[in-house]
C-alpha cells in the first residue's frame, strides 16, 4: 500500500509531495489580497459569529418559552431554522482567525470538518425554510381542525436533517471532495477542480435539493394563500370572520397566518440572497474555467451566507410586536404582558 508523505505540521500531502493547504495560501498571496483585505475578511467572520449566535439563540429561546407565539401549530420548526442560522455562524472563529494570518492555520483534518458542518447546516437551514413552507399549506388544508399533526414535526426534522447529513456526507465518501477554497482561509466543496464527479455532486444537489424543493415552497405558500369570496358566499365569510375575530381575541398578538405566509417569503427571500452566492459560483465552475475567479468574488459567498443569519430575527420582529416584547424581555429590555 502506498504511504502518504507528510510536512512537518503532520498534514497529508498529495501525490506531487505538495501541501494543499500551503498551496492555497501560496495561490491566496500570489492572488493579491493584502493583509488588510484578510483582516476585513476576519473582522467580517467575528461581527457576523457574535451577532448571528446571539439574535438566533435568542430568537429559539423565545419560541421555546413563548408557547403561544403560534396559533394552530407548533414552533419546531421555527426553532430548528434558528438553531440551524447558530451552526452557520458559530464556527466562524475559524476563518476569521486564519483570515488575520492570512492561510488557513488547522490542517487537513480540520478542513475537512469545517467543510462538513458547513454542509451539513447550510442544507438544514434551507430545508428548514422549505419545511416551514410546506407547513402553511397543511395549516391552510386543515383550517377549522385543531393544530397541525404532531407527526409532521418529527417526520419534517429528520427528513430535513437526514437529507442534509446525506449531501454533507458524500464528498467525505469520494463523491466530489473537500478542499481549502480561493482565499486560502476557509474550506468548502472544491469547486476550483470540477472534475466529473464535482459536476455530478453539484448538478444533482442543485437540483433536487434546492430546486425542486425551492419551486414546492412557492407552490405551497401560493395554494395556502386566501382566494376572494364568492358573492353569494359573503353570510359565510361573515360569519367566519366573526370566528377569527374570537380566535384572535384568545390568541392575543400571535402570528396570523398572513403574518407566517409573508414570514415564508421573506426567508426564501433571505435563502436566495444568502445561499445563492455560493450556489452561482458552484454552477460557474461546471461551465468555464473558475481559477480565474478574482479574491473578492471567491470571499463574497461565505460571508453572504453568514450575513444573512442575522436578518431571520429580525424579520419576527418586525412582522410580531408579540415576539418583539418576548424577545426584549428575555434580556431585560421589556416586560412581557400578560395573557
Amino acid at each position: 500500500m502506498e504511504s502518504r508523505k507528510m510536512n512537518d505540521d503532520g498534514n497529508a500531502l498529495d501525490g506531487a509531495g505538495v501541501d494543499p493547504a500551503a498551496t492555497a495560501a501560496h495561490v491566496s498571496t500570489a492572488l493579491g489580497f493584502t493583509k488588510f483585505e484578510h483582516a476585513s475578511v476576519g473582522a467580517l467572520y467575528m461581527l457576523f459569529c457574535i451577532v448571528g449566535v446571539t439574535l438566533n439563540l435568542l430568537t429559539a429561546l423565545t419560541f421555546y418559552k413563548d408557547t403561544k407565539l403560534i396559533k394552530g401549530s407548533q414552533p419546531w420548526l421555527h426553532i430548528l431554522l434558528a438553531l440551524a442560522n447558530v451552526g452557520v455562524v458559530a464556527p466562524s472563529p475559524f476563518p476569521a482567525s486564519s483570515s488575520f494570518s492570512g492561510r488557513w492555520l488547522y490542517g487537513s483534518t480540520m478542513c475537512q470538518i469545517y467543510a462538513f458542518e458547513g454542509m451539513f447546516i447550510g442544507i438544514a437551514a434551507i430545508g428548514a425554510v422549505i419545511a416551514l413552507c410546506i407547513e402553511r399549506y397543511i395549516a391552510c388544508q386543515r383550517s377549522g381542525a385543531n393544530d397541525t399533526q404532531g407527526w409532521f414535526y418529527g417526520w419534517s426534522i429528520t427528513l430535513v436533517l437526514g437529507n442534509a447529513l446525506f449531501w454533507a456526507i458524500m464528498p467525505l465518501l469520494g463523491w466530489s471532495r473537500y478542499s481549502v477554497e480561493h482565499t486560502g482561509t476557509s474550506c468548502s466543496i472544491d469547486w476550483k477542480n470540477p472534475d466529473e464527479s464535482f459536476v455530478s455532486y453539484i448538478m444533482t444537489l442543485e437540483v433536487f435539493s434546492f430546486g425542486i424543493p425551492m419551486m414546492s415552497a412557492f407552490f405551497c405558500l401560493i395554494s395556502a394563500s386566501p382566494r376572494p369570496q364568492p358573492q353569494g358566499g359573503a353570510t359565510a365569510a361573515a360569519g367566519s370572520g366573526q370566528e377569527q375575530q374570537g380566535e384572535d381575541t384568545a390568541c392575543k398578538g400571535c402570528f396570523s397566518e398572513d403574518q407566517l405566509r409573508l414570514l415564508c417569503y421573506v426567508f426564501i427571500g433571505f435563502v436566495l440572497v444568502g445561499w445563492g452566492p455560493f450556489a452561482y459560483l458552484c454552477t460557474l465552475a461546471v461551465f468555464s474555467d473558475a481559477r480565474g475567479i478574482s479574491m473578492l468574488a471567491a470571499a463574497i459567498p461565505p460571508l453572504a451566507c453568514k450575513a444573512m443569519v442575522s436578518a431571520y430575527p429580525l424579520a419576527y420582529a418586525v412582522v410580531s410586536p408579540r415576539f418583539r416584547q418576548s424577545f426584549l424581555a428575555l434580556i431585560g429590555g421589556g416586560e412581557k404582558k400578560k395573557e
